[in-house]
């Protein structure tokens, strides 16, 4: 039998110890999914941009169904659990998620933390109904949004116990990124002048030089509703501006839309502005809205 010198088993023993500090270094950028404490998000085009921030640190669960409109939702008892479980619930604010809001207090009573993107960013306002409100819309701006990652960063590290310094920087440059796509695709539009179904697309129009005009629905909610008189002076205010087309989106009421499009003979677009379409990422989430738009006015 040959004997293996002891230099070898040194070699081996010293092989395997690497070995095993690879794996371990290895592992701590990754956890067991079984493992994995869960971040609770309120609607999934937040959810994609704090995905791509953990990872596969955390699971990632989304409170308003893809294709709902969070100024309306209700959650179910499975909702509450839920977020009652969770290690972070990551909110809007501003009212956005209203019916939430009960819930997002109890939460936080029990002891869950709560990071609300709209305390980290600088937000803009609009007179409505003479008063002034906030508008929630703020991730229609990736700019915007932008500012608000290095905080929920530091946040997450605090509950997951993790450093994403890195994917934070990564994150953020990538937002600057489909920003400067966005630009690109609205700067082929010489008159960006909009109408809208509801009062959504206002950090996107003062980021990409755009003015909106009016909306079907004067406010910044769905749940708010037009009147005849609202309507009428939309329309005589539309054919003044020359307007080409109207931006309709989720809670816009589709009978008004078609009918104020028709008599003034101009376009009706659809924009998916509070949810992704089916294999969307945050980033074609943005250049669809801005293609849209310049597609329908140059």
């Amino acid at each position: 039998m040959r004997t293996i010198p002891k230099s070898s088993f040194r070699k081996i023993a010293i092989y395997a110890a690497a070995l095993g500090l690879i794996t371990s270094v290895a592992g701590c950028t990754s956890t067991p999914e079984a493992q994995r404490p869960t971040v609770v998000v309120t609607y999934s085009v937040l959810a994609d941009i704090v995905t791509d921030l953990v990872g596969d640190l955390a699971t990632v669960e989304v409170i308003i169904p893809n294709g709902q409109d969070p100024h309306d939702f209700e959650p179910s008892a499975k909702d509450v659990e839920t977020m009652n479980n969770a290690a972070l619930i990551v909110a809007n604010g501003l009212g956005l998620e209203d019916n939430l809001q009960q819930s997002l207090d109890a939460a936080e009573q029990v002891g869950v933390a709560v990071f609300k993107i709209s305390d980290h960013v600088k937000t803009q306002t609009l007179l409505e109904d003479g008063a002034t409100v906030t508008d929630p819309h703020l991730w229609l701006d990736p700019l915007t949004l932008s500012a608000a990652i290095p905080a929920l960063a530091q946040k997450l590290n605090e509950v997951l116990d993790t450093d994403l310094t890195e994917r934070s920087a990564k994150l953020q440059q990538h937002l600057e990124d489909i920003s400067a796509r966005a630009a690109t695709i609205m700067a082929e539009v010489s008159n960006c002048t909009l109408v809208t179904g509801h009062e959504e697309l206002g950090y996107f129009a003062t980021r990409y030089g755009c003015k909106v005009i009016g909306a079907i629905i004067p406010s910044m909610s769905t749940s708010a509703e037009a009147t005849a008189g609202q309507i009428s002076d939309l329309k005589t205010l539309a054919a003044a501006a020359n307007v080409q087309a109207i931006f309709a989106s989720v809670g816009t009421p589709s009978n008004v839309a078609e009918q104020l499009a028709q008599e003034l003979d101009i376009k009706l677009v659809e924009l998916s502005t509070h949810m992704l379409l089916d294999g969307d990422q945050y980033e074609q989430f943005i250049v669809r809205i801005a293609q849209q738009i310049s597609d329908a006015l140059k």
